[in-house]
């Protein structure tokens, strides 16, 4: 994968990421500064295909000196650790401080929680999933060090660029996006993308409305003047408002028809989840981790429906059920 070269300051540089059908995370070099937004993921193909990158521009990563991440999913901050060993900094939105010490708490009994969330979400039926793996669940997990945290708000001079800091919690609490009003461009992160909706998820054992908080994140930058935004993934856009626009109608359209299928009475998430239309694939032909996924983008959606007074929510035999 080559480089691109946006403008004079900034060049998107395309990390590979096999395993995913995205194929691909962007990174963004700041040309003056010698700064990367996002690195994409942590295997030795994502770090000889952005140090093959860096090298068209007559860098090595020894030479990055700071690293500013969207937020702390694994395709954004996978090589992260690997730049800062090397010196360079590693900043990130004031929200990633609690939103890691939640994620360290949250580890500490994440098998049981899963199991659980089974039956809260009416998904007996795939605990062999998790009891099979239950390995996974016993790896090390530590906090990433943060070196700089950026408040909403912030205005950075870097180099030769100025960037505001733009907190956007829903597709992940910490989310920030970055623009630049100079050159009137917006460095997206997952929050706006070209074409697919980001994930909004919500697990048993969170408490709050992530996609109440992605719809609000998404007023906070509709009336945002730009020409160009850089997203995380897919390819660069141009018309912010229109993209926004489409996100709205997607969700209230994803939402009507949730409450749709409670026309036939009382469901699970489960129930709810495998009659929804999804556009990655049909339901039966899920992996059970993909269901799983599907299932948490249910549960954000009917908790923005049972918060809004649309929908009602009954524990039963220890599994929700929703209603009209």
């Amino acid at each position: 994968m080559n480089p691109e070269k946006i403008n004079e300051s900034i060049a998107q540089l395309k990390v590979p990421m096999s395993r995913n059908p995205l194929g691909k995370t962007f990174s963004y070099l700041l040309l003056e500064s010698n700064t990367l937004i996002d690195t994409g993921v942590p295997t030795d193909e994502a770090y000889a295909g952005l140090r093959e990158q860096l090298k068209e521009h007559d860098l090595k990563p020894q030479d990055i000196e700071q690293v500013i991440i969207t937020h702390l999913h694994n395709d954004h901050i996978g090589l992260a650790e690997d730049l800062r060993s090397y010196g360079a900094e590693i900043w990130a939105g004031i929200a990633t401080k609690d939103r890691q010490e939640q994620m360290m708490r949250e580890w500490k009994n994440l098998y049981e929680n899963t199991l659980r969330e089974l039956d809260l979400f009416g998904g007996q039926e795939y605990k062999r999933h998790i009891t099979r793996n239950r390995y996974v669940f016993k790896s090390d997990v530590k906090p990433m060090p943060i070196d700089r945290y950026l408040e909403d708000g912030e205005k950075l001079r870097i180099g030769d660029l100025t960037l505001e800091v733009i907190w956007t919690p829903g597709h992940s609490y910490d989310h920030i996006c970055l623009l630049n009003q100079d050159q009137r461009i917006l460095f997206s992160g997952d929050h706006v993308l070209p074409k697919i909706t980001s994930h909004v998820a919500l697990y048993s054992y969170r408490d709050h409305d992530p996609l109440g908080e992605y719809l609000d994140s998404l007023k906070k930058v509709e009336n945002i003047d730009v020409d160009t935004i850089l997203p995380g993934h897919e390819w660069i856009f141009y018309d912010l408002k229109t993209r926004i626009k489409q996100l709205y109608r997607h969700h209230r359209n994803r939402l009507d028809e949730m409450k749709e299928t409670l026309e036939d009475g009382p469901q699970t998430v489960y129930d709810i989840g495998s009659k929804v239309h999804w556009d990655s694939r049909p339901w039966p032909q899920m992996s059970f981790w993909t269901k799983r996924m599907a299932a948490t983008e249910t549960y954000a959606h009917l908790v923005y429906l049972l918060n809004n007074n649309e929908i009602k929510r009954e524990l039963k035999d220890n599994t929700y059920y929703f209603s009209l």
